[in-house]
């Protein structure tokens, strides 16, 4: 028997989100937040600027109204860009009738560092929630490949309770206690892709990309068991096998802003495209948070350098091989 689920934010993955709640047979009520690109969603079933070719079934409600959907909703999906996470909740919180939530947005808020439950316990303390990360590039689930992911809650109940509605032939949901840990694993890959991204575009080979990513995952253990999270989860599905696909997922958002470094421009690549690049907001609030805690994080500090002082790739990667030789 289906619930009454409401997505919050009509982007790709929350289109995807949307598709897999139908699949569980549940009434799916979609929000956009603008209204001309909620009219096209419903008239053309189709969202042609972030998940173009997948169909959305007539069975899925697309609104602009943010009080229709929350109103009607026994359980919601927030899967905005982290840079409007906190406006989305503030419009939330005057309609908010005690839904458990369930966050699928991934990144660091750049002007405070804070996780995005960490934002919501914020403005919503009372909340019941769990987050939701994994390697989930949302064509594929939408075209039902299987994938597997991982749902974070303080409360196991919470967890059981999505892990149960979303779960399905193409999604297999696991459950865990650790909400920092799968946090900031599904922020720290996000960083490390975008150097993923610039060994290809600078043709370095699947030697240097394999090692560049074990060191990756390295200081994402080390960076994250820092910043709170147990050292277990980043060796799973929110931090290692998330990593897996975003470094090498031709349409991996983070790895292709990090090749069109080398093969066109920073500016250029944000001219043209449509999505959200998690990565380039989450290492700017990940280095404040490095430097206060004085963790070693050299991978994160030569992204930061490329992305936003503009130092020379090969350099930052020769000054990276340059370093003190020590034990692994």
């Amino acid at each position: 028997m289906g619930t009454q689920i409401g997505v919050i934010g009509a982007g790709g993955w929350g289109t995807c989100l949307s598709l897999l709640a139908l699949k569980r047979n549940h009434t799916v009520r979609l929000w956009e937040v603008f209204p001309d690109y909620a009219w096209t969603l419903q008239e053309r079933r189709e969202n042609i600027l972030f998940l173009p070719g997948i169909r959305i079934p007539p069975e899925i409600m697309v609104s602009a109204s943010l009080p229709e959907v929350v109103r009607a909703s026994k359980y919601l999906l927030i899967a905005v860009p982290s840079r409007y996470f906190r406006h989305t909740l503030q419009r939330l919180k005057p309609l908010y009738r005690n839904q458990p939530l369930l966050i699928a947005t991934k990144g660091l808020e750049v002007q405070t560092g804070m996780t995005m439950s960490a934002v919501l316990k914020q403005l919503l303390p009372d909340s019941s929630f769990a987050v939701l990360s994994g390697p989930c590039i949302a064509r594929e689930l939408a075209c039902g490949c299987p994938s597997a992911a991982v749902v974070a809650s303080p409360d196991l109940k919470i967890a059981s309770i999505f892990q149960k509605h979303l779960s399905s032939s193409s999604l297999r949901l696991y459950t865990t206690v650790d909400v920092r840990g799968v946090e900031l694993g599904g922020a720290i890959k996000n960083v490390i892709a975008i150097g993923a991204g610039i060994i290809d575009g600078l043709n370095l080979g699947i030697n240097t990309k394999a090692a560049y990513l074990t060191r990756g995952l390295k200081e994402m253990v080390r960076v994250g068991v820092a910043l709170g999270g147990k050292e277990k989860t980043f060796y799973g599905l929110s931090g290692l096998g998330d990593l897996i696909t975003t470094a090498f997922s031709p349409v991996s958002r983070n790895r292709s802003f990090g090749e069109a470094l080398i093969t066109s421009s920073q500016e250029k690549f944000f001219q043209e495209t449509q999505m959200v690049v998690e990565g380039y907001f989450t290492v700017k609030s990940l280095l404040r948070l490095i430097r206060a805690r004085s963790i070693d994080a050299p991978i994160t500090q030569a992204i930061y350098r490329i992305v936003y002082l503009k130092h020379n790739p090969r350099q930052v990667l020769e000054d990276l091989m340059n370093r003190r030789l020590k034990q692994e």
